[in-house]
């Protein structure tokens, strides 16, 4: 399982496998999103972008 944090450190999603796994920071549940695989993922501020190597 790999993670992806935001350049403040906090966790943003988790990558296993061909799945995107979020977590509700609200309630704590459980995001999974199946994919036929990943491209890419990038994180962007304003003007700003900066990709993410999967």
């Amino acid at each position: 399982m790999k993670d992806f944090r935001c350049t403040c450190k906090k966790l943003i999603f988790q990558i296993e496998g061909n799945t995107v796994i979020i977590k509700c920071r609200h309630c704590k549940r459980y995001i999974h999103i199946h994919t036929k695989g990943l491209i890419e993922a990038e994180f962007k501020l304003e003007n700003e972008l900066e990709e993410v190597v999967l």
